[in-house]
């Protein structure tokens, strides 16, 4: 620890360390038998909190071109303030889920087709308004036309990225079985958490609190000012 100008330990490393400790505190978790927690059908019968063997692994590192918000509907200076979305030099927005740290990422698939997706698109707009400023919403089309996947978007709105994934890396990837199912990224790239079914905007939420509040109580205290 990096003791300050009065010789007393600086909270700095400690802060810089907390996204760390949080990853080391959900892996502990699954270790410990503690993913339970995270396998249990919701009360309202929605979705389930699913096992993965991603959950304590880092995100599997995936890009994709950007099919929302439409080029036609957005500059690209408005396309390079969405969390991890950029603008190459072709002029081409792409998402890169790296790109979005140090942010909670949650990433969503879904179906034009699936009647649960867009029954919870609310829940995805309230989470992504909560998280404004620490947080991301990545939706990504599975088993869908690409067209459909847009006009998805375009009667229910939504302002994150939306990205194409025609040849199913990402659901590849991910281990998605069938629409909708999400996955809650932690803000250093660790999968915290999976989701089939739909999802209320406090399901993510309560996953944050629990590796927020542990992690915090992880933390040595700092001494007290004399």
């Amino acid at each position: 620890m990096t003791p300050s100008s009065d010789g007393t330990p600086s909270a700095a490393p400690i802060r810089q360390r907390a996204w760390v400790r949080i990853s080391a505190v959900l892996v502990g978790l699954v270790a410990a038998g503690l993913v339970a927690l995270l396998a249990t059908r919701d009360a309202d019968g929605g979705s389930i909190r699913a096992a993965s063997p991603l959950i304590g692994e880092p995100v599997p590192h995936l890009r994709g071109e950007l099919i929302w918000p439409s080029a036609n509907a957005m500059a690209a200076d408005d396309a390079q303030r969405l969390p991890g979305v950029r603008t190459g030099v072709d002029g081409v927005a792409r998402f890169d889920i790296d790109a979005a740290a140090p942010r909670w990422v949650l990433v969503n698939f879904y179906a034009s087709w699936c009647v649960p997706c867009e029954r919870e698109h609310p829940a995805l707009e309230e989470w992504a308004e909560r998280h404004r400023f620490d947080g991301a919403v990545v939706a990504v089309p599975f088993g869908d036309r690409t067209a459909d996947a847009i006009a998805f978007y375009e009667r229910l709105g939504g302002n994150w990225a939306v990205i194409d994934d025609p040849d199913a890396r990402w659901a590849v990837s991910f281990g998605v079985l069938r629409p909708p199912e999400s996955f809650l990224i932690t803000p250093d790239g660790v999968v915290a958490a999976r989701w089939q079914g739909q999802i209320s905007a406090d399901d993510p939420d309560d996953v944050i609190a629990l590796l927020v509040g542990a992690a915090s109580a992880s933390q040595p205290a700092l001494p007290a000012e004399s």
